[in-house]
């Protein structure tokens, strides 16, 4: 991470140490598009990070928060900050957007649980699963209120009785970062293992199919089986062909156009991510 030697960055700046800065902001889980553009977000990011760190408050970017943002360790060990960005953001749009539309628990679908944080469904963990994940992150009564929604497929009534729960976004990036992600990654592992040896902007695309879609490769709809391109993935990496893959994941596009737009651009972002890297995307 480069930045000028004195430095003070405000809202309206722009340029590589904007960049620099936003990068180590997205290391306390800012999830910022890393455009060089001092806006709203790059700002409100400053002063969450200042709380987290200790420092007294401010809303631009200086020498004193450049050194703590250094000092910080990746959001990923496997996939770097960038690659858990990339993620959450394809979950949830960004801080903005959490804040808006998702820190409270939601029920995304009929055949979902209550969901809470970065797409953390509680229909799939036992209530000693969810106190490990997320009891030293949230007030004890959230934890005994979202505890009943453990284990059972959502509804409206069970909705309405968590409904009022808020689930700030520094814990659920971190649940997300430590809990969520490593258990996808090894999920992902299972059925494309040589993602291990991959650099981690292709690896990153691979744990954002899986995180989305899981790691079955038996169609579920035969007509249009629509597990044929993870399949191809799995037979691409197996034989080396590392150059097509991206296609297989522009193509699998093909199952939510035009109804699911979120899907398909995700989709067609990981191919990008697998071709050019994470600038590709302003993520680094």
């Amino acid at each position: 991470m480069w930045f000028s030697s004195v430095m003070r960055l405000t809202v309206g700046d722009t340029g590589d140490d904007v960049k620099a800065l936003q990068r180590g902001l997205n290391k306390l889980g800012s999830l910022l598009v890393v455009d060089g553009q001092f806006g709203n977000g790059t700002r409100d990011a400053i002063v969450t990070a200042c709380s987290a760190l200790g420092l007294a408050p401010r809303m631009d970017g200086d020498d004193e928060l450049v050194r703590a943002l250094a000092a910080c360790p990746e959001l990923s060990v496997d996939l770097g900050t960038a690659g858990a960005t990339f993620i959450a953001r394809a979950e949830i749009a960004g801080a903005s957007e959490y804040r808006r539309r998702y820190c409270h628990p939601t029920w995304p679908s009929a055949a979902s649980g209550v969901t809470i944080g970065i797409g953390y469904d509680l229909q799939f963990v036992s209530a000693d699963q969810f106190r490990s994940d997320w009891g030293s992150r949230i007030p004890d009564e959230a934890c005994r209120q979202l505890v009943n929604a453990c284990g059972s497929r959502g509804s409206d009534a069970l909705l309405g009785s968590v409904r009022d729960v808020n689930v700030p976004l520094a814990a659920a990036v971190a649940v997300f970062t430590s809990n969520t992600l490593p258990g996808t990654l090894h999920r992902t592992l299972t059925i494309y293992p040589q993602i291990a040896d991959l650099p981690a902007a292709r690896r990153t695309a691979l744990v954002s199919l899986v995180h989305n879609r899981g790691t079955s490769l038996a169609d579920r709809d035969p007509a249009t089986q629509d597990r044929r391109e993870m399949r191809e993935i799995r037979d691409l990496l197996a034989a080396g062909d590392l150059d097509h893959v991206a296609d297989q994941l522009d193509r699998m596009a093909r199952l939510w156009d035009p109804g699911l737009p979120g899907l398909v651009r995700r989709r067609h972002d990981e191919a990008t991510l697998w071709r050019s890297g994470f600038s590709a995307l302003l993520l680094d």
